[in-house]
């Protein structure tokens, strides 16, 4: 029996362990639904595309523009198809099980790659799966990311083969990652060529100093490497919408009113207890492997660890980049903290005991997700239907809507003021205006501060109505002034008011 065989019987289960603790994780936090943000307009943008046959380049669905031009760069409408489709057939269950089953399979992908490594540090090891397990299921839901996290785990594996074997002929499908990603997520497809100049500098020179140190390719591989980034980056434009897809990434980095206001694109809290825990002890855990560990520090992997905590401290939503692609490089820098091998009896017991109540804790997450499907609210909506046809029956011509709302509304067929689309409200005075008014604080397309005049502001766009969170200054204006502002609908979260002059 080979070497290969015994290491694999003497720690299957501890790979199981791994394995199935994750996985219930998963399940469990999967079985209260998923979250709807921003996948209502998606799923309209698919329906307008496959009904019309064409990619939008102008907003729409708010009846502002017909007013005010906004451009729309649709990266994202490969995505937006795939979810229409989805959807269409399959309802919100579909959209459901495809986020559940995306989790699942790419928490396989990972243990799979970190699968050799387990053993030395089963602890680590174990902590790492169970952190991504939490943090994935605030990732996986209807939003076109799914698909760059896949992407990006592929090229990763495509290029790490390439670079340490010094070459091979997969390498090739990078640049087909390239063009997908431009289609699908085309807001982060930059990252494809990005990635590969980290390979291609890393191969380049040989480094040996202190414990860090780098390979130097052949002439022959750093060549094809050179040629593959060449085609990543060109792959990048053969997309419907041309060279604006390859700039898009850039001049949304310079929208410094987004920057400020749309959450996803925030800076990570670490006063936030969650992400402290969730997110930056994780980053400080692999961190700690790679200064403690003994094994001399690849290049490559130091610059991308470093590229990826630089990009979610500009932004947590690449929380999730972070945790794929820690999995190519954090476990060999683990210190080792082997568990005993499993050989007495007792210990086979506890430890199928143990597997047992891991696969029970899977079913309860199972069940508790059947429920969920049954009761058929899988999918977190941001208004009641009840509102919604509050608003719908009273049939407002200059609707403004809470920024939250836009996307309930779009997949109701509501024209909106303004919607979660911010780097194309950004361009005009649209998304100032319209966060001003919610906010109650003048704000201008720099993101300054300015003077407001409520009524002045109203007036510029003449609305009719207002459906807004009680929790905006808003909510308190209007309900202040009820000889101007009629309250004609209200729940626990909104208020939907008619404006009577």
């Amino acid at each position: 029996m080979s070497t290969k065989v015994q290491i694999e019987k003497e720690t299957y289960i501890l790979h199981g362990i791994v394995l199935l603790s994750a996985l219930g994780i998963l399940i469990f936090c999967f079985s209260s639904g998923i979250g709807g943000n921003d996948f209502w307009w998606h799923v309209k943008a698919g329906e307008y595309i496959c009904k019309y046959y064409t990619v939008p380049t102008k907003d729409i669905f708010s009846w502002v523009r017909f007013e005010v031009e906004i451009p729309w760069i649709a990266h994202e409408w490969l995505s937006e198809v795939i979810f229409y489709g989805l959807f269409r057939f399959l309802g919100v269950m579909g959209i459901f099980w495809f986020s559940l089953c995306a989790a699942v399979l790419m928490l396989v992908l990972l243990w799979n790659q970190a699968k050799p490594y387990l053993q030395d540090n089963i602890v680590i090891s174990l902590a790492y799966f169970c952190f991504f397990s939490i943090v994935a299921v605030g990732f996986f839901y209807g939003r076109p990311h799914i698909f760059s996290f896949f992407l990006l785990f592929f090229e990763l594996k495509f290029l790490y083969s390439f670079y340490e074997n010094d070459g091979g002929k997969s390498i090739w499908f990078v640049p087909l990652i390239a063009v997908l990603w431009s289609n699908l997520h085309g807001g982060s497809s930059n990252l494809t060529y990005l990635i590969c100049i980290m390979f291609l500098l890393a191969g380049m020179f040989p480094i040996s100093f202190g414990r860090l140190e780098s390979k130097r390719l052949s002439k022959k591989s750093l060549m094809k490497l050179g040629v593959v980034t060449l085609c990543t980056m060109g792959g990048i434009f053969v997309n419907p919408i041309g060279v604006q897809v390859f700039l898009f990434p850039y001049i949304n980095i310079g929208d410094k009113l987004s920057m400020i206001y749309v959450s996803e694109w925030h800076a990570p809290d670490v006063k936030d207890m969650s992400q402290l825990l969730l997110y930056f002890f994780p980053i400080l855990l692999i961190s700690m492997g790679l200064i403690i560990g003994k094994q001399k520090i690849q290049c490559i992997d130091l610059l991308l660890m470093l590229f990826y905590v630089y990009l979610f401290m500009r932004s947590v939503r690449f929380i999730l980049p972070w945790f794929i692609v820690a999995d190519f490089y954090a476990f060999r820098y683990f210190p080792e903290w082997k568990v005993a091998k499993i050989k007495a009896k007792s210990e086979k017991i506890a430890a199928t005991v143990f597997l047992g109540i891991l696969g029970v804790f899977c079913l309860v997450g199972i069940v508790k997700t059947a429920k969920t499907l049954q009761g058929g609210s899988v999918v977190k909506q941001v208004m009641t239907q009840e509102a919604i046809e509050a608003v719908r029956k009273d049939n407002p011509q200059r609707l403004y809507n809470d920024y939250n709302f836009g996307e309930a509304l779009i997949h109701a067929e509501i024209p909106v003021f303004f919607d979660s689309r911010a780097d194309m409200y950004a361009k005009t005075d649209v998304f100032a205006d319209g966060l001003s008014l919610c906010t109650l604080k003048g704000i201008n397309k720099e993101g300054d501060s300015v003077t407001l005049d409520v009524e002045k502001l109203i007036d510029k766009y003449d609305f009719d109505a207002f459906v807004i969170l009680k929790a905006r200054p808003l909510y308190v204006y209007l309900t202040s002034h009820p000889e101007k502002y009629q309250l004609a609908y209200e729940d626990e979260e909104l208020g939907y008011f008619r404006r009577l002059e």
